[in-house]
């Protein structure tokens, strides 16, 4: 990746290192707002408590969180330019506390240990994929067309498997997904450098800092669940 370290900027008092910490630091803040909701949600849910109420009254919650999370990403990627990375920061934490009430159903459909389980495999296999991006000598960002292809590829065929009673019932398109995020999280480490290389606006830098951990905390998030497929339909043929 040396061709576009010719054009380096560092930034006044802070390291290559340090931004990394700093998309890092967000990510995992991320990942603990939506666990702590997750298992507030959970425990509502299961001792009959406001969550559980809302689910009994509402058939539409599922697709009322799904546009609510659309809508946090539009806003998040528009207002990259415009918004602070304070506001930004909010926006993915929103976003984190959306998907967070939407996983609290998880441990009723795979059991508490299977989610356990998945979430620990799939930060192994997710700190493995970010140490190659980070110590690889191959410049993931030249593969960035075949990712985005194979992304649209893998929503498509995730939305006709709908209908589709094989492929929604397959394991394929969860091997499939896996292999594409862990690909992802080599590709969204190496674009972490490029950002605090080229870019020189300091805000944008800042806010690219949190969108950054934004795409690290979706390459998780998407990891953790076809992990999670994996693992609970094996265990419902033992």
């Amino acid at each position: 990746m040396s061709e576009y370290r010719n054009t380096a900027y560092y930034g006044v008092g802070e390291t290559l290192n340090e931004y990394v910490t700093k998309v890092f630091v967000n990510m995992a803040l991320g990942l603990a707002v939506t666990t702590v909701v997750a298992i507030m949600s959970y425990i509502s849910l299961i001792n009959g408590g406001l969550m559980y109420q809302i689910l009994v009254s509402s058939s539409f919650l599922p697709l009322v969180l799904v546009i609510a999370q659309f809508g946090v990403v539009i806003a998040l990627s528009a207002g990259l330019t415009r918004f602070s990375a304070g506001t930004i920061r909010l926006l993915f934490y929103a976003y984190a506390a959306l998907t967070g009430v939407t996983f609290s159903t998880l441990p009723l459909a795979y059991g508490v240990s299977t989610v356990f389980t998945a979430f620990m495999f799939a930060g192994v296999l997710f700190g493995s994929c970010a140490v190659i991006g980070k110590f690889t000598s191959v410049d993931m960002t030249k593969f960035r067309g075949l990712l985005m292809g194979a992304l649209m590829a893998l929503c498509i065929t995730t939305l006709v498997s709908i209908f589709i009673p094989v492929l929604r019932e397959s394991l394929l398109i969860s091997y499939l997904g896996l292999g594409i995020f862990l690909a992802l999280t080599a590709y969204d480490m190496q674009m972490i450098e490029r950002y605090y290389y080229n870019v020189q606006d300091g805000m944008m830098k800042r806010n690219l800092a949190v969108y950054a951990a934004f795409q690290l905390y979706l390459d998780f998030i998407n990891i953790f669940l076809r992990v999670l497929r994996i693992l609970g339909s094996r265990n419902s043929r033992r």
